[in-house]
């Protein structure tokens, strides 16, 4: 790692300008992004350091990657994590330390002052302590692992010599002492001179014990502060409402005095300026983002479903392999229902299919199947395991998204109006290699207006060339693929994905069918379930006209 430059495990030494791209707020939310921070931010932590977590995740995961070295940096930091039990532990045990080092005020606390101020030395004392014991712990937690990370080698070798230095070692020796002739002075002794009546005129500071003083405080206080009682010196009160900063002459004498106590701790600091807890203020944060994304991963696996390591093909390529990949929102939903989980294999190529129409039953997996694709996608590019069995992925330099049921109308604008200005906006913006993921796009208007528009978009997506599944009701869409791929130029083919049902009995005259969520390349089928849904809710034309009969209203 480059001299001067914090220590990070995220990033690779010496990695320059990193090509990358942002999510956008349309995508974060139809992936529903904040899920899946929850899940490997957890709730083990104050409320603050949570907050802290939270933003950190975001920051990370909203970053799209485009570069497979980074990501491959990132991937093997996780693998060591879930290869070495003891390591995780350990690394565990020194996160809360290594975050309140992070919390420091960037570029130190320690700026010399004349005279010493006492709440400074001690601050930059106690940061220095800290920083000797994070380096401490971590050097031996890496040091006893056969770490296989270039990341974790690299910290590894950049806490070894900096544990090795002259300057550390003599930091480490000294800061017991300094810490010991801090914690000598425990209390001071005043004289105070009374008047004919009694009353306080004056007081001078007589010693400094090493011992704290006990018995009654009223008379300091009245000398000390406006109100009797407890309050003035004890407790002791701290910042602009402590009495050491209002204006007195014996509290400038006890400033002046404990200036002087703190003097000799000051200068020796003063030797270690360059010991900054800068070096390692960003570990804390990126430590806590590998470890709760380990323990994701673990508890996922512990329920039966695979996590894996995504390989990176070429951007260029523009294609996607994934087995046995599902929707990582539904698996960590609470309570996580992982017997309702059903997988799915993931293509995208020139010639099986880069533009896939979707169409099926009602609730028969469309939308998990499109946001799992999404999420697989997103995860790869932070350098993230994937809820896949194995995957094959090629970066995309930005996600699109289109879930009409968040849209809403406008003044002077319908829904129709706001669905074609979100998809002349994603338009504009793609490349080849993006992807978009359109959910029921185009459902604010006629079918038969709908599906002139959707051949529109459909044709549009196959001319761009990106990735694109477009989720849909109108069958007669997906089953005109094959002439669209004829009338329209384009590299990448244009296919069907249907959501799969099968046959599970009769009912009289009709035949019961059964969603199995799996998504399956074949023409479409045409059933939507609509009418058992329709029966779920109590609408269909029986219960409607029952439901008015009782009503006295049919």
């Amino acid at each position: 790692m480059p001299a001067g430059q914090p220590l990070t495990l995220l990033w690779p030494a010496e990695r320059g300008n990193v090509a990358s791209s942002r999510l956008g707020d349309e995508a974060i939310a139809d992936l529903q992004l904040d899920s899946v921070i929850r899940a490997i931010v957890g709730t083990d932590a104050p409320s603050g350091r949570l907050a802290a977590r939270e933003r950190f995740a975001w920051q990370v995961l909203m970053e799209l990657l485009w570069e497979p070295e980074v990501i491959a940096h990132r991937q093997a930091l996780l693998s060591d994590l879930l290869d070495h039990p003891d390591l995780r532990q350990n690394l565990e045990g020194v996160l809360n330390a290594l975050e309140a080092l992070g919390e420091v005020q960037h570029g130190g606390r320690y700026t010399p002052h004349v005279p010493p101020s006492l709440e400074r030395v001690a601050r930059r004392l106690a940061d220095l302590e800290l920083l000797v014991d994070v380096v401490t712990r971590l050097t031996d937690a890496l040091r006893g692992t056969p770490l296989q990370s270039t990341g974790f080698r690299s910290l590894a070798a950049a806490l070894g010599e900096l544990r090795d230095s002259p300057e550390f070692a003599a930091l480490e020796r000294e800061l017991p002492g300094l810490r010991a002739r801090l914690a000598s002075v425990r209390s001071i002794t005043v004289g105070v001179n009374l008047g004919p009546d009694l009353a306080p005129e004056s007081a001078t500071i007589l010693d400094i014990a090493s011992t704290p003083v006990e018995g009654r405080r009223a008379l300091l206080a009245r000398l000390l502060s406006r109100t009797s009682g407890d309050e003035g010196l004890t407790p002791l009160q701290r910042g602009e409402r402590s009495p050491l900063s209002r204006p007195n002459e014996l509290v400038r004498d006890l400033r002046n005095l404990l200036g002087q106590v703190v003097a000799p701790i000051d200068a020796a600091l003063a030797r270690y300026a360059r010991m900054s807890t800068d070096l390692v203020r960003q570990l804390g944060a990126e430590l806590a983002l590998l470890l709760g994304a380990a323990r994701l991963i673990e508890r996922l696996r512990g329920a039966g479903l695979p996590m894996c390591a995504p390989e990176c093909m070429p951007m260029e390529e523009r294609r996607a392999e994934l087995a046995d990949a599902y929707d990582l929102v539904l698996a960590v939903s609470q309570p996580p229902d992982t017997e309702r989980i059903v997988t799915n294999d993931i293509r995208f190529d020139a010639h099986a299919g880069r533009v896939w129409v979707l169409t099926g039953p009602n609730r028969g997996g469309k939308t998990t199947f499109v946001r799992a694709i999404g999420l697989a996608q997103l995860l790869c590019q932070a350098g993230l395991l994937v809820p896949a069995q194995s995957a094959r992925l090629s970066p995309v330099d930005a996600i699109y998204t289109h879930f009409p049921s968040r849209e809403q109308t406008r003044p002077g604008l319908g829904r129709l109006d706001v669905e074609a200005e979100r998809l002349a906006s994603i338009f504009r913006q793609a490349t080849p290699r993006s992807l978009i993921l359109l959910n029921e796009a185009l459902s604010g208007t006629s079918a038969l207006e709908a599906l002139d528009l959707a051949r529109g978009v459909v044709r549009g997506l196959r001319l761009l060339g990106a990735r694109a599944v477009y989720v849909t009701h109108l069958h007669e869409l997906a089953a005109s693929v094959d002439d669209i791929n004829v009338t329209t130029p384009g590299e990448g083919t244009v296919a069907s994905l249907i959501a799969d049902s099968s046959e599970d009995g009769t009912d009289g005259a009709s035949v019961v069918r059964r969603r199995t969520y799996r998504i399956l390349a074949s023409p479409p089928s045409g059933v939507s379930f609509a009418a058992e849904i329709a029966e779920q809710h109590g609408i269909s034309y029986a219960q409607l006209a029952e439901l008015l009969h009782k009503r006295d209203l049919a």
